[in-house]
Protein backbone atom coordinates (compact mmCIF):
# COMPACT_ATOMS: atom_id res chain seq x y z
CA UNK A 1 0.00 0.00 0.00
CA UNK A 2 1.29 3.34 -0.82
CA UNK A 3 0.98 6.41 0.85
CA UNK A 4 -1.63 8.95 0.75
CA UNK A 5 -1.67 11.94 -0.88
CA UNK A 6 -3.44 13.45 2.22
CA UNK A 7 -0.48 12.82 4.24
CA UNK A 8 2.55 14.94 4.42
CA UNK A 9 5.63 13.79 2.63
CA UNK A 10 8.89 12.94 4.29
CA UNK A 11 11.52 15.34 2.96
CA UNK A 12 13.66 12.32 1.53
CA UNK A 13 15.03 8.85 2.06
CA UNK A 14 18.63 7.51 1.73
CA UNK A 15 19.68 4.09 0.68
CA UNK A 16 22.99 2.70 -0.92
CA UNK A 17 24.66 -0.84 -2.25
CA UNK A 18 21.24 -2.43 -3.59
CA UNK A 19 23.66 -4.07 -6.29
CA UNK A 20 20.33 -4.82 -8.54
CA UNK A 21 20.96 -8.15 -10.96
CA UNK A 22 21.32 -7.62 -14.26
CA UNK A 23 18.09 -9.66 -16.19
CA UNK A 24 16.68 -11.07 -13.20
CA UNK A 25 13.82 -9.41 -11.65
CA UNK A 26 12.80 -12.49 -9.57
CA UNK A 27 15.99 -12.33 -7.55
CA UNK A 28 15.34 -11.69 -3.91
CA UNK A 29 17.51 -8.14 -3.81
CA UNK A 30 15.19 -7.14 -7.21
CA UNK A 31 11.90 -7.98 -5.32
CA UNK A 32 12.84 -6.28 -2.31
CA UNK A 33 13.84 -3.10 -4.13
CA UNK A 34 10.74 -3.29 -5.67
CA UNK A 35 8.69 -3.83 -3.02
CA UNK A 36 10.38 -0.15 -1.37
CA UNK A 37 9.87 1.76 -4.37
CA UNK A 38 6.54 0.93 -4.60
CA UNK A 39 4.97 1.16 -0.69
CA UNK A 40 7.93 2.61 0.97
CA UNK A 41 9.67 5.62 -2.09
CA UNK A 42 6.28 7.31 -2.40
CA UNK A 43 6.26 8.92 0.95
CA UNK A 44 8.77 11.02 0.31
CA UNK A 45 9.62 14.13 -1.88
CA UNK A 46 12.77 12.68 -2.75
CA UNK A 47 15.04 9.38 -3.12
CA UNK A 48 18.63 9.51 -2.87
CA UNK A 49 20.52 6.34 -4.20
CA UNK A 50 24.32 6.88 -3.00
CA UNK A 51 26.17 4.06 -4.99
CA UNK A 52 26.12 0.75 -6.70
CA UNK A 53 22.14 0.63 -7.49
CA UNK A 54 23.38 -2.03 -10.37
CA UNK A 55 25.59 -4.85 -9.63
CA UNK A 56 27.19 -4.09 -12.88
CA UNK A 57 26.80 -1.06 -15.70
CA UNK A 58 28.49 -1.49 -18.87
CA UNK A 59 27.25 1.40 -20.81
CA UNK A 60 23.56 2.60 -21.49
CA UNK A 61 22.94 0.47 -24.04
CA UNK A 62 23.21 -2.32 -22.22
CA UNK A 63 21.67 -1.33 -18.65
CA UNK A 64 19.02 0.32 -19.69
CA UNK A 65 17.49 -3.22 -21.24
CA UNK A 66 19.15 -5.35 -18.57
CA UNK A 67 17.38 -3.86 -15.78
CA UNK A 68 14.03 -2.34 -17.45
CA UNK A 69 11.34 -3.89 -14.61
CA UNK A 70 13.65 -1.53 -12.18
CA UNK A 71 13.85 1.38 -14.17
CA UNK A 72 9.73 1.06 -14.99
CA UNK A 73 9.42 1.25 -11.39
CA UNK A 74 11.38 3.99 -10.52
CA UNK A 75 10.25 6.06 -13.39
CA UNK A 76 6.58 5.11 -12.22
CA UNK A 77 7.66 6.91 -9.26
CA UNK A 78 9.57 9.71 -10.56
CA UNK A 79 6.26 10.69 -12.74
CA UNK A 80 3.94 9.86 -9.53
CA UNK A 81 6.02 13.06 -7.93
CA UNK A 82 9.07 11.81 -6.12
CA UNK A 83 12.40 12.98 -7.32
CA UNK A 84 15.20 10.25 -7.40
CA UNK A 85 19.21 11.13 -7.45
CA UNK A 86 21.77 8.47 -7.96
CA UNK A 87 25.39 8.50 -7.13
CA UNK A 88 28.16 6.63 -8.54
CA UNK A 89 29.10 3.72 -7.08
CA UNK A 90 32.25 1.66 -7.89
CA UNK A 91 30.45 -1.26 -9.83
CA UNK A 92 27.89 1.43 -11.91
CA UNK A 93 29.90 4.48 -12.68
CA UNK A 94 29.38 4.48 -16.50
CA UNK A 95 25.83 5.83 -16.33
CA UNK A 96 25.52 8.59 -18.64
CA UNK A 97 23.33 11.49 -20.21
CA UNK A 98 20.98 8.49 -22.45
CA UNK A 99 20.15 6.94 -18.69
CA UNK A 100 18.97 10.22 -17.16
CA UNK A 101 17.22 11.31 -20.10
CA UNK A 102 15.46 7.57 -20.47
CA UNK A 103 14.69 7.11 -16.78
CA UNK A 104 14.43 11.20 -15.31
CA UNK A 105 16.90 9.42 -12.24
CA UNK A 106 19.42 12.80 -11.79
CA UNK A 107 23.08 12.10 -11.44
CA UNK A 108 24.96 13.65 -8.92
CA UNK A 109 28.00 14.15 -8.31
CA UNK A 110 31.19 12.14 -6.34
CA UNK A 111 30.57 14.29 -3.56
CA UNK A 112 27.22 16.31 -3.21
CA UNK A 113 26.57 18.59 -0.39
CA UNK A 114 22.75 18.95 0.37
CA UNK A 115 20.81 20.79 2.27
CA UNK A 116 17.22 19.21 3.08
CA UNK A 117 15.28 20.86 5.43
CA UNK A 118 17.04 21.93 8.11
CA UNK A 119 19.42 19.64 7.79
CA UNK A 120 22.98 20.03 5.61
CA UNK A 121 24.50 16.71 4.64
CA UNK A 122 27.55 15.58 2.68
CA UNK A 123 26.76 12.69 0.87
CA UNK A 124 29.44 10.21 -0.50
CA UNK A 125 29.43 6.66 -2.17
CA UNK A 126 32.14 5.73 0.15
CA UNK A 127 35.06 4.28 -1.93
CA UNK A 128 36.52 6.73 -1.90
CA UNK A 129 37.32 7.12 2.08
CA UNK A 130 39.02 3.23 1.48
CA UNK A 131 42.16 4.44 1.48
CA UNK A 132 43.96 1.37 2.99
CA UNK A 133 43.55 -0.31 -0.20
CA UNK A 134 45.64 1.53 -2.22
CA UNK A 135 45.27 -0.65 -5.79
CA UNK A 136 41.36 -0.47 -5.48
CA UNK A 137 42.32 3.57 -5.31
CA UNK A 138 44.82 3.39 -8.11
CA UNK A 139 42.62 1.54 -10.28
CA UNK A 140 39.43 3.93 -9.49
CA UNK A 141 41.25 6.86 -10.44
CA UNK A 142 41.91 5.07 -14.02
CA UNK A 143 38.56 3.80 -14.35
CA UNK A 144 37.21 7.50 -14.00
CA UNK A 145 38.98 9.30 -16.44
CA UNK A 146 37.01 10.25 -19.11
CA UNK A 147 38.99 9.00 -21.94
CA UNK A 148 39.48 5.57 -20.02
CA UNK A 149 35.87 5.20 -20.40
CA UNK A 150 35.11 6.39 -23.68
CA UNK A 151 37.11 4.08 -25.56
CA UNK A 152 35.63 0.81 -22.71
CA UNK A 153 32.03 1.98 -24.34
CA UNK A 154 32.97 2.08 -27.50
CA UNK A 155 33.54 -1.44 -27.50
CA UNK A 156 31.30 -4.30 -28.81
CA UNK A 157 28.45 -5.17 -26.49
CA UNK A 158 29.61 -9.04 -26.21
CA UNK A 159 33.19 -7.54 -25.08
CA UNK A 160 32.21 -5.05 -22.39
CA UNK A 161 29.93 -8.36 -21.17
CA UNK A 162 33.16 -10.38 -20.55
CA UNK A 163 35.24 -7.69 -19.42
CA UNK A 164 32.70 -6.82 -16.85
CA UNK A 165 32.12 -10.99 -15.84
CA UNK A 166 35.61 -11.18 -15.75
CA UNK A 167 36.02 -8.00 -13.39
CA UNK A 168 33.25 -9.38 -10.86
CA UNK A 169 34.59 -12.04 -10.72
CA UNK A 170 38.41 -10.61 -9.58
CA UNK A 171 36.41 -8.27 -7.25
CA UNK A 172 34.91 -11.28 -5.52
CA UNK A 173 37.73 -12.76 -5.25
CA UNK A 174 40.08 -10.14 -4.12
CA UNK A 175 37.35 -8.93 -1.77
CA UNK A 176 37.65 -12.42 0.28
CA UNK A 177 41.21 -12.16 0.83
CA UNK A 178 41.29 -7.94 2.19
CA UNK A 179 40.55 -7.31 5.86
CA UNK A 180 37.84 -5.64 7.37
CA UNK A 181 40.03 -2.82 8.38
CA UNK A 182 41.26 -2.24 4.48
CA UNK A 183 37.69 -2.57 3.49
CA UNK A 184 36.34 0.47 5.84
CA UNK A 185 36.46 4.21 5.75
CA UNK A 186 39.65 5.75 7.77
CA UNK A 187 39.38 8.43 10.03
CA UNK A 188 42.35 10.56 8.08
CA UNK A 189 40.08 10.46 4.62
CA UNK A 190 37.01 11.33 6.74
CA UNK A 191 38.67 14.11 8.54
CA UNK A 192 39.92 15.77 4.98
CA UNK A 193 36.43 14.76 3.74
CA UNK A 194 34.65 17.12 6.14
CA UNK A 195 37.18 19.20 6.31
CA UNK A 196 36.56 20.70 2.71
CA UNK A 197 33.19 21.18 3.78
CA UNK A 198 33.01 23.00 7.00
CA UNK A 199 29.53 23.87 6.80
CA UNK A 200 28.28 20.33 6.79
CA UNK A 201 28.21 18.33 10.02
CA UNK A 202 26.44 15.08 8.65
CA UNK A 203 27.94 12.70 6.96
CA UNK A 204 26.03 10.10 4.85
CA UNK A 205 27.98 7.32 2.72
CA UNK A 206 27.81 3.51 2.00
CA UNK A 207 29.99 1.16 -0.07
CA UNK A 208 31.78 -0.70 3.37
CA UNK A 209 28.55 -2.86 3.65
CA UNK A 210 29.22 -1.87 7.50
CA UNK A 211 26.07 -0.23 8.87
CA UNK A 212 26.48 2.21 12.22
CA UNK A 213 25.57 5.87 12.95
CA UNK A 214 28.74 7.47 14.27
CA UNK A 215 28.88 11.02 16.90
CA UNK A 216 32.02 12.46 17.32
CA UNK A 217 33.64 15.72 18.20
CA UNK A 218 35.80 17.80 15.71
CA UNK A 219 37.14 21.29 15.66
CA UNK A 220 35.01 21.69 18.27
CA UNK A 221 31.52 20.90 16.05
CA UNK A 222 29.46 17.77 16.75
CA UNK A 223 29.51 15.61 13.86
CA UNK A 224 27.15 12.60 12.90
CA UNK A 225 28.51 9.34 10.07
CA UNK A 226 25.43 7.43 8.76
CA UNK A 227 27.21 4.03 7.40
CA UNK A 228 24.01 2.72 5.13
CA UNK A 229 23.55 -1.00 4.69
CA UNK A 230 23.68 -3.15 1.86
CA UNK A 231 20.57 -5.36 0.66
CA UNK A 232 21.15 -9.19 1.62
CA UNK A 233 17.50 -8.27 0.75
CA UNK A 234 17.12 -7.29 4.51
CA UNK A 235 18.27 -3.39 4.83
CA UNK A 236 18.28 -0.14 6.55
CA UNK A 237 17.72 3.64 4.96
CA UNK A 238 17.96 6.49 6.43
CA UNK A 239 14.66 8.61 6.66
CA UNK A 240 14.79 12.10 6.97
CA UNK A 241 12.25 14.93 7.94
CA UNK A 242 12.08 18.43 9.45
CA UNK A 243 12.92 17.01 12.86
CA UNK A 244 15.40 14.23 12.57
CA UNK A 245 16.94 11.58 11.01
CA UNK A 246 16.22 8.34 11.98
CA UNK A 247 17.28 4.69 10.62
CA UNK A 248 14.32 2.25 9.88
CA UNK A 249 14.66 -1.03 9.04
CA UNK A 250 13.10 -2.45 5.49
CA UNK A 251 12.39 -6.27 5.99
Amino acid sequence: MTASHSQPKTLALVIADIHLQPNNPKHPINQHFLSFIQKVAPSSSKLYILGDLFEVWLGDDIGLQDYATELNALKYLIDSGTQVFVQYGNRDFLMKQRFSQTTGIQLLPDEYPAEIGPHKLLMVHGDQLCTLDENYQKMRRWFRKNWVQWLFLKLPQTQRKKIGSKMRQTSNSTGRSKSSEMMDAQESAIVALLNRYPDYHTLIHGHTHQPNHYEFTMNQHSYHRYVLSDWRPQTNYLSIDSQKIQIINFE
